[in-house]
């Protein structure tokens, strides 16, 4: 059953910003789009690069070492080499902490 895990009880990345965390064994990245915030697989399905590393330009995350392109809103693969979307999660703020839906 999903639970909401805290994160981090730190400051959350800022607007523009992505950051990688270790949910359960699991590396989530959460980026903030204009102060709304999603997480998703830190891991490119291409060859595992961390995304958090890449540039967030809007709501779209690109891969530091291919150039894979993500929509950080949906998960959706909107360029490759990456064959396949990355996961998303449900993310929230609660007293402070920042919480990731597992």
């Amino acid at each position: 059953m999903p639970e909401f895990i805290d994160v981090t009880d730190g400051r959350a990345p800022e607007s523009g910003e992505a950051a990688a965390f270790v949910v359960r064994g699991e590396r989530i990245a959460v980026a903030n789009v204009g102060g709304a915030l999603h997480a998703f697989d830190d891991s490119c399905p291409h060859r595992q690069c961390s995304l958090a590393d890449g540039v967030l330009d809007g709501a779209v995350i690109t891969c530091p070492c291919h150039g894979s392109r993500f929509d950080v809103t949906t998960g959706a693969r909107l360029r490759g080499p990456a064959a396949r979307a990355v996961k998303i999660y449900a993310v929230r703020l609660v007293d402070g902490a920042l919480q990731v839906e597992v």
